[in-house]
């Protein structure tokens, strides 16, 4: 579900409360009303349902992450590997020893500077991402307690805590 759709929901079970309320019946001579206490549960289930598609997703972003820098540092033992491997077969031929000797720890160090660069990017990715989705909960929470205190506004909640 895309942050659209996910905004519509959470927007249409608000938009349901906000009708619940305005179609209940009113208590003469007073501003309170009567809601029918089955729909604003439904309401409820539907905003908590929604909530750990949020969670879900920030778990397998962890799990992909997690995935990434394995095979990053994969990547970077077989790089440094195969750049040990040449060093050993180019140190094999004795009249060009110096030159192989150079040439391996070019490699070594080229290896060495591509995983530490591929474990940089591959964090700085999820960072990114895990950012992303925190501003997303971020802004959810915010909608959240946005609505919950208006709803405390009306009347009917108030008498309900008085009781």
């Amino acid at each position: 579900m895309d942050k659209n759709q996910e905004q519509f929901g959470l927007a249409s079970i608000l938009k349901d409360l906000e009708e619940a309320v305005a179609n209940a019946s009113r208590m003469p001579l007073s501003t309170k009303v009567l809601v029918d206490g089955d729909t604003i549960l439904n309401c409820v289930d539907r905003i908590y349902a929604a909530l750990p598609d949020e969670l879900k997703q920030a778990q397998k972003v962890l799990e992909h992450s997690d995935k990434l820098l394995e095979s990053v540092e994969g990547q970077s033992k077989r790089i440094i590997l195969e750049a040990r491997e040449q060093a050993e077969q180019l140190t094999q031929e004795t009249e060009i020893y110096r030159v192989a000797t150079e040439q391996a720890q070019e490699l070594l160090n080229k290896a060495e500077s591509a995983s530490i660069q591929l474990r940089h990017e591959s964090i700085v990715y999820c960072d990114d991402v895990l950012q992303q989705l925190e501003d997303n909960i971020e802004k959810m929470l915010l909608s959240i307690r946005k609505n919950r205190e208006d709803l405390r506004g009306f009347k009917y909640f108030e008498l309900d805590e008085a009781e």
